[in-house]
C-alpha cells in the first residue's frame, strides 16, 4: 500500500533551533540568536506566562470546543461579529481552513513568489493548483493591485502577504481594496497579516465591511511571543462566517 502521489508536495523545512546548531558545531547554545523563523526574540508577555501555568492542571481535559472567550475578545477588538473570527492552530490552521471551505480539487490559487510555502502546501493537500506572482527588487518589492491582477486567471484564492515576508513591502490598503474590486466574485483574496504588529498599515479587517470576497488571517505567534502554543485566527466576511463550523477540526485550538 502506498500514499496518494505527494511528488508535487514538497515538505515544509522549518528553521533549526539554537540548540541543534550548537551540538552539532560545538558551540554555546547561549551564544547563537536563531533568526530562521522570525520568532519574538523577547518572548511571551509575563502575564501570558502565568496564564498558562494558571491552566497546565487542565491538559487533561478537551478544551472548549467553541473557545467563547477568545473569539468573543478578538471579536471585540476588530469590531465583527464573533461568527466571524476562526481561531486556530496557528495562522497556517486558518489558511487550512480556507483551503476547505473554498477549494474544489482541481482549483487553482495565486501565491506570491517569494513567499511562504505554505500558500501553495495547504492548496495542493486540498487537491488545488497552485500559480504564481513574482515580487521583484527592481522595484523594491512593490505589491499593487495592478501588478497581482497582471497574473491573476480566475483563480479561486488570491493570496497577498503584508507586511511581506521576507522582503517586508506592505500592499497599501487601498491597493487591497481595489485588488477585492478587481478579482471576479467568486475569488477569495486572503490578507495573510502575520507580521501586521510590525507596519504602520492598518488592517485589511476594515475591508470585510463592504468586501464578501476577503479574509484576514493573524497569529500570536510573532508579536505576542507565543509561536509555542499555536494560536491563530481568521477574521471572515459576516455572510458566511458560519461555515467554520464545517470546516474546523475539533478541539484543534
Amino acid at each position: 500500500m502506498q500514499p496518494r502521489d505527494l511528488s508535487s508536495n514538497a515538505p515544509y523545512v522549518p528553521g533549526r533551533g539554537a540548540e541543534e546548531v550548537a551540538r552539532e558545531l560545538g558551540l554555546d547554545p547561549d551564544d547563537l540568536v536563531k533568526l530562521s523563523s522570525n520568532e519574538n526574540p523577547f518572548g511571551p508577555s509575563p502575564k501570558a506566562v502565568e496564564a498558562i501555568r494558571d491552566t497546565a492542571p487542565d491538559v487533561g481535559v478537551y478544551p472548549k470546543a467553541s473557545h467563547t472567550d477568545l473569539t468573543d475578545a478578538l471579536a471585540a477588538e476588530w469590531d465583527v461579529a464573533p461568527e466571524q473570527v476562526w481561531v486556530s492552530a496557528g495562522a497556517d490552521g486558518s489558511l487550512d481552513y480556507l483551503s476547505r471551505a473554498m477549494l474544489d480539487p482541481d482549483d487553482r490559487v495565486l501565491v506570491p513568489t517569494p513567499g511562504f510555502a505554505y500558500y501553495g502546501m495547504s492548496a495542493r493537500y486540498h487537491h488545488g493548483e497552485v500559480n504564481e506572482y513574482p515580487l521583484s527588487a527592481d522595484d523594491d518589492f512593490a505589491q499593487t493591485a495592478e501588478g497581482i491582477l497582471a497574473h491573476y486567471d480566475g483563480e479561486r484564492i488570491v493570496y497577498v502577504t503584508t507586511p511581506h515576508n521576507p522582503t517586508g513591502s506592505v500592499c497599501p490598503l487601498p491597493e487591497l481594496d481595489a485588488l477585492a474590486e478587481g478579482v471576479d466574485e467568486d475569488t477569495l483574496v486572503v490578507v495573510d497579516e502575520a507580521y501586521g504588529e510590525f507596519a504602520a498599515e492598518p488592517s485589511a479587517v476594515s475591508l470585510l465591511a463592504d468586501h464578501e470576497n476577503v479574509a484576514v488571517t493573524r497569529t500570536f505567534s510573532k508579536a505576542y511571543g507565543l509561536a509555542g502554543v499555536r494560536i491563530g485566527y481568521a477574521v471572515v466576511p459576516e455572510a458566511w462566517g458560519d461555515a467554520y463550523a464545517r470546516v474546523n477540526t475539533p478541539f484543534a485550538a
